[in-house]
């Protein structure tokens, strides 16, 4: 059995937005140009030297939900800072359909799911041009109870030659990367009658080896399930729990690879072949109307998790069939849906309710203690790369910050989207891909353009 590469979106009201803000003074860079012989450079890098025998710095992939490791980092990655002098350059943007599943990016391909009409669409788009390759759709009837969008909430996962979705109905889907022919499909609310939530079924699915692990909320010990990645049949199940909306991440930096799922009751580590829990620590709001949404990371100090509605943060160590807390506290750091990066013994993100206007926040991974905060922004998500956080606003505005324990500090900030931005961005081979309830737009932002 192999274990590969390991992918939520949630709830928003979805007003009539204005028409997406176009970037002002935009300096027009051909993306890719082809890097020039220059014999005469002085102090040229090893990096450079590496790159200079192709026509272009290839970056990493964004093939799920946060990235390649699921951790809101970017890999092999540069990104320029003064977007005064360097503004980023509009690539191409284009209308969508609803939903709050994020982009991914693999092979230089963007694939977004998004519901037009009665159906939902995953499609392939050319990263360079913006072209639609191909489209694969299937219907879909959600209805928000609340009145929010009726779109998909997941975001697809891209591994080896297959797409893994799942809709906020429960369509569990296989799809051919490089065709859209469906492999397979299951519906889970009528397998394993799962619920619906409060807003729709959002994890996210993890591509683990052999299986592809949804968090579904079924009944009969189907809380989560995980299907044989080629066939779509299942091959295990486990817990009782409902779904939260936080999604299934893969730990695989030792011998022993273990899954780290988080429900809307407990925090799990389970064997990814069978499914057998290994331990687990309730973790959840004692108020009915609350939600697990942040996505759990992996950390050198332990696995963090964190709720907003008094749950709270919490770092814990896995020591034999037990989770034990190495901290824990709501007045550290509480993600209300946004999960936090980490950064050199650091993490920062979003603390406290969407709707009560949240805090910026660096917290000391270890300790929990909070470095510093940063008022009035309002609510996003955020990236890292390399030294530097891109938070994609909901305001839709986009800002650009440096990875500091010291201060929060501002390097450029500029709007390229309508307000409700709720989707988690990406970014891969120096290209921003984020959207709107209704734009789609990609930015060209390499430190090399």
């Amino acid at each position: 059995m192999r274990f590969g590469r390991q992918t939520f979106q949630l709830y928003s009201n979805n007003p009539p937005y204005p028409s997406p803000l176009l970037l002002q003074g935009e300096i027009q860079i051909p993306h890719n140009h082809p890097m020039r012989t220059v014999s005469h450079t002085i102090l040229l890098t090893t990096s450079l030297l590496a790159c200079a025998v192709t026509t272009f710095c290839q970056g990493g992939e964004w093939p799920q939900f946060l990235g390649p490791n699921r951790n809101g980092a970017a890999s092999n990655e540069t990104i320029r800072s003064n977007w005064k002098t360097q503004p980023p350059k509009k690539q191409w943007e284009q209308k969508v359909g609803s939903g709050f599943s994020g982009p991914v990016i693999s092979d230089n391909t963007v694939f977004l799911y998004h519901r037009l009409g009665a159906q939902s669409a995953l499609d392939s788009i050319d990263l360079q041009s913006g072209e639609r390759n191909w489209r694969y759709q299937h219907p879909t009837q959600y209805r928000d109870d609340f009145g929010f969008d009726n779109g998909p909430r997941a975001t697809p996962c891209v591994d080896g030659d297959s797409i893994f979705l799942m809709s906020a109905d429960g369509m569990l889907s296989a799809v051919e990367k490089n065709s859209g022919t469906k492999r397979w499909e299951v519906d889970a609310k009528s397998t394993w009658k799962s619920g619906k939530g409060f807003f729709g079924m959002a994890p996210s699915p993890l591509a683990a080896g052999d299986v592809v692990v949804f968090i579904i909320g079924g009944q009969d010990g189907s809380g989560v399930v995980a299907l044989d990645r080629n066939t779509g049949k299942l091959v295990w199940k486990a817990t009782s729990d409902e779904a939260g909306y936080a999604s299934p991440v893969l730990d695989n930096k030792n011998n022993n690879p273990a899954l780290w799922i988080w429900t809307r009751e407990k925090l799990y580590t389970m064997e990814p072949a069978s499914g057998q829990i290994l331990a687990s620590l309730p973790w959840r709001s004692s108020m009915n109307a609350s939600v697990n949404a942040a996505t759990p990371l992996i950390l050198s100090e332990g696995v963090f998790v964190s709720a907003s509605y008094g749950a709270g943060a919490v770092l814990v160590k896995r020591e034999g069939n037990s989770l034990n807390r190495v901290w824990s506290g709501d007045d550290k750091i509480s993600n209300h849906y946004a999960t936090c990066v980490y950064h050199q013994g650091y993490l920062y993100g979003f603390h406290g309710r969407q709707e009560y206007g949240p805090e910026f926040r660096c917290i000391e991974a270890a300790t929990g203690k909070v470095q510093w905060s940063e008022d009035n922004l309002g609510a996003g998500s955020v990236i890292c790369i390399n030294d530097q956080l891109l938070l994609m606003m909901e305001s839709g505005e986009l800002i650009l910050i440096e990875a500091s324990p010291d201060a929060f500090q501002t390097l450029s900030r500029r709007q390229i989207l309508p307000s409700g931005v709720r989707a988690f961005p990406a970014f891969s081979n120096g290209m921003f891909l984020a959207r709107s309830p209704e734009r789609l737009v990609c930015l060209e932002m390499s430190g090399n353009p």
